[in-house]
């Protein structure tokens, strides 16, 4: 039996269990587990890529993105670490770098079929398509600046956050993440139609991110632009359809 295989079936119990806690937002405890699995099992490729998960859900992009490539490294098409590399790889815009991973794992198994989609996206398209798909956009590109004005949003030092926000758009072009931030600083010093404004301009650009139309929500209340709101949601509607989850926000404000 090949290393691989063996770690497949050892520690089944303690990955099922980080799993567990891991949907119940338990992130410490599973993390505890998985890293006796790695300890005890290095190559325990499904623990990797668990542990990738958690930095996830912590917004440690890089250190996710090394956790998925690592487990790919050990198993090269293990399915679920692989769609979670591109998804990485979208949120740190290195998609194209993972072509030969995705290659080698069709090499491996050439009926994973959504690997082959991904595969030949990459392949195919300008970098220009790939992150302005519908997957990319709702994912989202990471920037540290947007990261650090967010932070410093959250600790009420909004002229530091704004500062951040504008040298986003100044250094890199327009962005959704710091056009949203400048919009919340907007709404928190009550200039309710700046926000509104700001709030549509993170959506031309990126269309897909529920916490837009949420905030555009309650600009809008705020400055009386309800129907205005209905109508540029009900835009994106027709063009997005999976938008409907959230029409009822509309609905009832």
């Amino acid at each position: 039996m090949s290393q691989e295989q063996t770690s497949a079936l050892r520690f089944t119990a303690e990955n099922e269990k980080a799993e567990e806690l891991i949907q119940q937002m338990e992130l410490p405890q599973a993390a505890r587990i998985l890293v006796e699995v790695v300890e005890k099992d290095p190559a325990n490729w499904r623990a990797y890529n668990n542990i990738g998960i958690i930095s996830w859900l912590q917004k440690a992009w890089q250190d996710a993105f090394s956790m998925f490539m690592k487990s790919v490294s050990i198993k090269g098409d293990y399915l679920d670490a692989l769609i979670n590399l591109f998804d990485a790889g979208l949120k740190l815009k290195k998609a194209r770098d993972l072509l030969p991973v995705f290659n080698l794992a069709l090499e491996i198994n050439p009926d994973l079929e959504e690997i082959t989609i991904i595969r030949d996206s990459i392949r195919d398209q300008q970098d220009s398509e790939i992150y302005q798909s519908e997957r990319a956009l709702r994912i989202g590109t990471w920037n540290p600046l947007i990261d650090e004005g967010n932070k410093l949003l959250e600790e009420g030092k909004i002229y530091d956050a704004m500062e951040k926000f504008l040298k986003v758009n100044d250094t890199d072009g327009p962005s959704a993440e710091a056009f949203q931030g400048l919009g919340i600083i907007s709404f928190y010093q009550k200039r309710y139609d700046d926000a509104f404004s700001l709030f549509v301009e993170s959506l031309k650009i990126n269309p897909m991110c529920v916490d837009t139309y949420l905030n555009l929500i309650d600009a809008a209340r705020a400055s009386s632009k309800m129907e205005l709101a209905r109508k540029i949601f009900g835009l994106y509607l027709k063009e997005i359809p999976w938008l409907e989850t959230i029409k009822p926000e509309f609905d009832k404000a």
